[in-house]
């Protein structure tokens, strides 16, 4: 059985790659980039140069989607882990399946309500 050192090693080594290696992917990615065109922060509608100034950033159309997953992945995951946490594995297993169900059972129910408000 490893030694309480050698669990905390292993998370120490992970947690530095999973810091340091973003990092430095956008760095090398920054480097080897080369000069950007002005024409690339312009916006643009469906593949033309703009005409006019833009309305906006941020479309509001794809916001309730955008509320939907905020509120279902944090869900999706805290029912995964509970469901993982059951006694015996075929328990787990089966609370997973039901987690699924529940949280595809609510995204149809939200899609439905989207589509009665437009």
């Amino acid at each position: 059985m490893p030694s309480w050192a050698d669990s905390v090693l292993g998370v120490g080594i992970i947690l530095v790659i999973g810091l340091v290696a973003p990092v430095l992917v956008l760095l090398i990615g920054k480097a080897l980039a080369g000069p950007e065109h002005p024409m690339k922060r312009k916006r643009f509608e469906s593949g033309n140069a703009p005409v006019g100034k833009s309305r906006g950033f941020f479309s509001m159309q794809y916001y309730p989607y955008l509320l939907m997953f905020i509120i279902a992945e944090p869900f999706a995951i805290f029912l995964f882990i509970i469901s993982m946490s059951a006694s015996s594995i075929t328990l787990g297993w089966i609370l997973t399946l039901l987690a699924g169900v529940v949280i595809i059972a609510l995204a149809v129910r939200g899609a439905r309500s989207l589509a009665e408000s437009d």
